[in-house]
């Protein structure tokens, strides 16, 4: 177990990158209308305490949640990427080890059940 301030500095590290991840889609949606759904989502996880947990990071336009301690992804964490469409839906992959696990497509930018069961699998993951 992590002493108490350790635990401190990662969830507000956690906090922040959240706070990042909505500045910078409301910057590309500027660009993008069709990211608006993101917001959404973000919100929904966020009410749901998981921006406490995770940490929220991007590669252009795409969502990502992990249990990195810093900022990026090493070879081998656990994450979730969230790809939007164009379209209005959104492409789910979950990666362990460096291997995708789960993949799959929903119509719409929303928390589905098979996403929350996702969240919960990466939040088994030890943050490092």
């Amino acid at each position: 177990m992590q002493p108490i301030d350790d635990q401190n500095a990662i969830e507000k590290a956690f906090l922040e990158s959240w706070d990042r991840i909505e500045r910078h889609f409301t910057n590309y949606r500027v660009h993008w209308n069709w990211l608006a759904s993101i917001h959404s989502l973000i919100a929904e996880l966020r009410k749901r305490g998981y921006d406490h947990q995770l940490r929220a990071g991007q590669a252009m336009v795409t969502f990502i949640l992990s249990r990195s301690r810093e900022h990026g992804l090493q070879n081998g964490q656990s994450h979730i990427w969230f790809d939007l469409n164009p379209d209005g839906g959104m492409k789910i992959t979950y990666i362990e080890n460096n291997q995708k696990t789960n993949e799959f497509e929903v119509k719409r930018v929303e928390l589905t059940p098979e996403i929350e069961t996702l969240l919960q699998r990466l939040l088994a993951q030890p943050i490092d």
